[in-house]
């Protein structure tokens, strides 16, 4: 018998893996065959299957095995070459998100990893972590604060143990205007009125309206001068530091009446 045996992997590793550990299962083409392992380049010993490994460090690995029929003929190695990955992607949320403080309901997160292979996985509000793509995009938000995660997983496994996180605020409620006391009385001889007013939210800015004429940037308190004789409205709306606009503007109606005739 001259014939050597030939060895055959059937089972090994995942070509890139984050596991330290391996496992190799083989055959031979003779029954009755023995066999032999290397592993990186040692030389080779006698080995069963399966052939366990532990402890292997990160990097690239080679593995080797060989029959050896009852004659002593030794077959051509079979070989299996794979890579342990041990270290975690990092991730980064790019430019884009929403200001920390926002009127708007959606928000769109741009976002990438230092592994180009990398998938990635997003959670809102601490929800369960789901796949997701760059960019990924909310509508429909509630006011309040929300937070966005996101974490890269490499193709050996490893997950990003320090996600990726953003926090900001929808604050989509428009203020309340009030007007204050000293507006004039329903019924007045004054051609002057003055209105004071204020807003449940700080730092509102306000637009004021006398008659049904556009709204126009005013402050507290608003005078009037020279008025006319019959009804007026005053009107008066606040915006805050995000753009919300009161849809209900405060309002006073009054009528000036004209003076008594003294030389009645």
């Amino acid at each position: 018998d001259t014939t050597a045996p030939q060895a055959t992997i059937d089972s090994k590793p995942a070509a890139t893996t984050s596991s330290t550990s391996a496992s190799f299962g083989f055959s031979a083409s003779e029954q009755g065959s023995t066999f032999e392992c290397s592993l990186d380049g040692a030389a080779f010993a006698a080995c069963s299957a399966p052939k366990q490994y532990t402890g292997l460090a990160a990097g690239a690995h080679d593995f080797r095995v060989r029959a050896i029929d009852g004659s002593g003929n030794v077959g051509t190695p079979a070989g299996y070459n794979w890579t342990i990955d041990t270290t975690a992607p990092t991730t980064i949320i790019g430019a884009g998100g929403p200001a920390a403080s926002t009127a708007s309901t959606s928000a769109t997160f741009n976002f990438s990893s230092n592994d180009q292979s990398a998938s990635f996985e997003c959670s809102l509000d601490g929800a369960a972590y789901t796949a997701c793509s760059s960019p990924k995009e909310y509508t429909g938000l509630t006011s309040g604060a929300h937070q966005f995660q996101v974490r890269a997983s490499d193709a050996a496994g490893n997950v990003d143990g320090t996600p990726a996180i953003y926090n900001w605020t929808v604050d989509a409620n428009a203020p309340q205007t009030t007007i204050g006391s000293g507006a004039p009385p329903a019924t007045t001889t004054s051609t002057t009125a003055t209105f004071p007013f204020s807003a449940d939210e700080q730092g509102s800015t306000f637009e004021c309206s006398l008659d049904g004429a556009a709204f126009a940037a005013c402050s507290s308190p608003k005078e009037y001068t020279g008025l006319a004789v019959g009804a007026h409205e005053f009107r008066v709306r606040a915006t805050d530091s995000l753009g919300n606009a009161d849809a209900s503007p405060a309002s006073h109606s009054w009528t000036v009446e004209p003076p008594p005739s003294c030389t009645a």
